[in-house]
């Protein structure tokens, strides 16, 4: 199930759900609006049992599940903080056990959320773990996945809008580069960025208020890694490629994502030359002007012969990788970044 469906199911809970996935921030949210759906007020604090790690077990997951509501139809119980790649082979057949009751009691509604670093799904749909079998033969899985741009934008929007202030579309990628794409950072320093707004007697948010108010958060991904060779910063370029190797980020993701800006720098630079400003490659490409900028720092000044043949040697390495192991595949990648480093950093 994914998150759209379940908001669809909140009127309508029953049994039990397995909140999973990469996005820990919407976790939390849509439990906070299965209380709201589940409890109405009454004895609210027994009705609402947590079990959190220290005191997780499958006998207290029993007593739990089993418990009657005091003075109300349903009562809602939520299993937080979980290390579930830790539980062994003998206790999973417990829970198993412990689970399997959950339909016999349908005056309980259930919510396991996994975080994400605490749960492994294995490789859906056609390679779950023996973990994801067990829990979803007996519970609804609902995935949070992480945002895409669109959706991120959305939110903010919304965000900054219920704090009573407004916000530029193009002020998005400056939040972003700033904060990172992880929802309770960008919660929290967009609720700091409202009150900073407010008390100076303003409702927009500027690119400066960005600046004065946000703490910087480093992002080791493919985003870090792209902006640091727009930067030309060779050591944060090698520190953000050891961080996705030692993370196990596949080696094709991150060739795609060093293909994907070298091929964005060469079309840019070919429009730049031929005459065309900032405001006008924006709009040919659909680009945000402030990332067409980006760009456009990177270029100013290189000769640009060597965006053809940092083209030229992204091309070579993506063919090449496409019949190689996947060590094999991460020293393409890290001597194609070497090789790009040496053309462009100083």
């Amino acid at each position: 199930m994914t998150e759209s469906e379940f908001k669809a199911e909140l009127k309508n809970l029953h049994g039990g759900y397995l909140f999973f996935g990469g996005e820990d921030y919407l976790k939390y949210m849509y439990s906070k609006e299965v209380e709201k759906q589940v409890l109405d007020g009454n004895f609210d604090e027994f009705n609402h049992i947590i079990l959190y790690a220290e005191e997780f077990s499958p006998v207290a997951l029993s007593q739990a599940i089993g418990a009657l509501p005091m003075m109300a139809e349903k009562k809602l119980v939520e299993v937080r903080g979980v290390d579930y790649t830790s539980i062994k082979k003998d206790v999973w057949e417990s829970i198993d056990d412990v689970l399997s009751t959950l339909s016999e009691n349908d005056h309980t509604v259930l919510i396991i959320r996994a975080d994400n670093d605490c749960f492994n799904a294995g490789k859906l749909p056609k390679n779950p773990t023996e973990m994801y079998k067990i829990l979803t033969k007996h519970l609804t899985p609902v995935e949070f996945e992480f945002p895409t741009p669109a959706r991120l934008k959305s939110w903010i929007s919304r965000h900054f809008s219920d704090n009573g202030v407004k916000y530029d579309g193009e002020v998005f990628d400056k939040l972003v580069e700033v904060c990172g794409h992880d929802m309770w950072v960008l919660s929290n320093e967009i609720d700091k960025i409202s009150c900073y707004v407010k008390m100076n007697g303003r409702d927009i948010v500027t690119y400066e208020d960005i600046d004065m108010v946000s703490c910087k958060t480093v992002e080791y991904d493919d985003f870090q890694l792209t902006n640091a060779l727009l930067e030309k910063n060779k050591s944060l370029v090698f520190e953000t490629l050891y961080r996705q190797k030692s993370s196990h980020e596949p080696p094709m993701a991150i060739l795609a994502s060093v293909v994907r800006l070298y091929s964005e720098l060469l079309l840019i630079e070919t429009l730049y030359s031929g005459g065309n400003n900032k405001s006008q490659i924006a709009s040919a490409l659909g680009m945000h002007e402030f990332r067409v900028g980006k760009y456009l720092r990177c270029i100013a000044g290189e000769n640009p012969k060597k965006f053809t043949r940092a083209v030229e040697l992204c091309s070579e390495v993506d063919i090449k990788s496409k019949s190689l192991s996947n060590l094999t595949s991460y020293i393409a990648v890290e001597r194609l970044i070497s090789s790009l480093c040496a053309l462009f950093c100083r």
